[in-house]
């Protein structure tokens, strides 16, 4: 039994979806299927119960489970201090993000707080992926912390999520577009905007599917999407920008990411929701610890909940 048979199982026992494993751990989904195979064979028995619709946990599956992850918990926390172990003179800080246009905000903190670490050399590792994969990860203390809009649906004991601030959507617009003249040619107006208003233009979307219905409610999309519109889809916020201010229709992003862009034009979304934005992270200790506040204290003096 190996480590890579252990993830596999962990993360199918809360996937039960093997196209969804293999997306989390890298893999094709014969390599997870070879894997499920061999710790099956080893251990003699049955884990899984298959079928064309469903996979579910065997009864020794179940009891299994809790072993399998205190085992992978043991393993990566035995590297990971094994890994720092060297007269602490290396320190990795792993840190999650799921979005690049949070990359300057990521750049600031560990600036700050490299400079409060004299005789420590901080050794970063950055890890950029969905929110979903990038919280697994966290559960199994694959990284230290990550910063992400809350996922309401998700529930660890474990793990806690600091919020950092509240924001909603903006609609993000090039100068150029026609929803931006009515406020060019009139300064004064509000700089807001309704999903009626909107509702004609092409949008730019950028949230991952998954988390449409996941980020700020319950059974509600979290942006308003006209079907019939010649909408685009993107991976991440910043790709969206790049159309954007290509001209090629509006973006709803969250009020943390607006930038700076000067040939673009923010307009509050009257009826948008509004979220937490913070850190993701299990009970800290030592220079995670020091990481986290400093996160707190930066996101405290730079940004602050949009009026």
């Amino acid at each position: 039994m190996n480590i890579s048979q252990l993830e596999c199982f962990v993360s199918l026992a809360s996937t039960l979806n093997f196209v969804k494993t293999a997306d989390q751990l890298g893999l094709t989904q014969p390599a997870v299927t070879k894997q499920l195979k061999a710790i099956e064979a080893e251990l003699g028995t049955t884990l899984f119960q298959r079928t064309s619709r469903s996979v579910a946990l065997t009864p020794v599956g179940e009891q299994f489970l809790s072993e399998a992850s205190e085992m992978l918990n043991i393993y990566y926390r035995t590297k990971n201090w094994i890994s720092a172990y060297s007269g602490n003179t290396r320190n990795p800080i792993r840190v999650g993000y799921t979005d690049p246009m949070v990359m300057p905000h990521i750049s600031n903190i560990l600036k700050q707080f490299t400079n409060t670490q004299a005789g420590n050399i901080i050794t970063p590792e950055l890890v950029f992926d969905q929110t979903d994969a990038n919280l697994g990860r966290l559960k199994k203390d694959q990284l230290d912390c990550l910063f992400a809009m809350r996922d309401a649906l998700f529930d660890d004991a474990e793990i806690i999520f600091s919020p950092l601030m509240t924001c909603g959507f903006l609609c993000a617009v090039s100068k150029t577009h026609p929803l931006a003249k009515p406020y060019l040619d009139d300064p004064a107006r509000a700089l807001e905007v309704t999903t009626e208003q909107i509702w004609e233009y092409r949008q730019i979307i950028a949230t991952p599917p998954y988390l449409m219905k996941r980020y700020f409610s319950k059974g509600k999309h979290v942006v308003p999407i006209n079907d019939n519109a010649d909408n685009i889809l993107c991976s991440n916020t910043n790709e969206a920008y790049a159309l954007v201010l290509a001209g090629l229709g509006y973006s709803m992003v969250p009020e943390y990411l607006r930038m700076n862009y000067p040939d673009l034009l923010y307009l509050k979304w009257v009826e948008s929701g509004h979220a937490p934005f913070g850190v993701y992270y299990k009970p800290p200790y030592g220079l995670k610890s020091d990481f986290i506040t400093t996160a707190k204290m930066y996101f405290s003096r730079v940004l602050s909940t949009p009026e």
